[in-house]
């Protein structure tokens, strides 16, 4: 028992250390999109599908606070309330669309828009219908890592790509899912160059050289949170196709 209680207080320091939540923190909330569904379908962090994939439908549209500006996309909370028809256990949410406006999220205070999904997943069984009447809600929230149960960071290739500009949105990022910074490296280069945030979760990288991009090209991620960084080598291929995802190697822990 002495083990298992040093082994969860060395686990609690360390999340500490890193940028994480250990006590409840008190917010708000509302819900919107299909009583039963993801909310926005990907929202303006361009996540595009959610639903059957590892972020689930359990996510919220967060406030100025959490979206900041598309780099809170992909952050993981922990959420539960304190109403008779709530259940004691929290749910696990990702951040992956903003909520601009609104009771709660117009004030710049912590505030979550959760998915119909995320809304039903806090009630106890059978009171779903009940929970979702509420409307406006006094919650608990945490800050937690990210897991995805063996999914690695992958990078969806957006639509309009080309040998000349290059933009992906980052996705299923562990730990502490938000990014600081992106950077990218071509083939037979050593120097690593800095990409665009665009929007939401995307980056882009312009050409001004004249000259196309050359691939494979490895990918340098910083996040937000605690400065944890990864490399991706070869993360996207040299003849890559616009609007394909492409998985990476390596995974951020926390």
């Amino acid at each position: 028992m002495e083990e298992m209680y040093n082994l969860c207080k060395l686990s609690t320091i360390l999340l500490a250390k890193n940028g994480y939540d250990i006590d409840w923190q008190y917010g708000h909330a509302t819900w919107y999109g299909d009583p039963y569904g993801d909310g926005s379908d990907g929202g303006a962090c361009g996540y595009t599908t959610l639903e059957n994939t590892p972020y689930g439908s359990k996510i919220a549209a967060g406030s100025s606070a959490v979206f900041m500006n598309g780099q809170g996309c992909g952050t993981c909370y922990d959420v539960k309330c304190t109403y008779s028809i709530c259940k004691s256990e929290p749910t696990r949410i990702v951040i992956t669309d903003f909520c601009p406006g609104g009771i709660y999220c117009s004030t710049g205070a912590v505030a979550f828009d959760l998915s119909g999904s995320a809304i039903n997943s806090l009630a106890v069984p059978g009171q779903e219908w009940a929970m979702r009447n509420i409307g406006t809600y006094s919650i608990q929230y945490m800050r937690v890592p990210c897991e995805y149960g063996g999914q690695n960071v992958a990078f969806a290739v957006d639509a309009g790509s080309s040998p000349y500009w290059l933009s992906f949105a980052v996705k299923y990022e562990g730990g502490p899912g938000d990014i600081q910074s992106v950077m990218i490296r071509q083939s037979g280069s050593y120097e690593w160059e800095p990409m665009q945030h665009n929007w939401g979760a995307s980056w882009m990288l312009i050409d001004y050289s004249g000259q196309p991009f050359k691939g494979p090209f490895d990918v340098q991620i910083v996040a937000k949170l605690n400065g944890h960084s990864l490399i991706a080598w070869n993360a996207i291929p040299d003849y890559f196709q616009p609007g394909a995802t492409y998985n990476s190697t390596v995974q951020f822990l926390y």
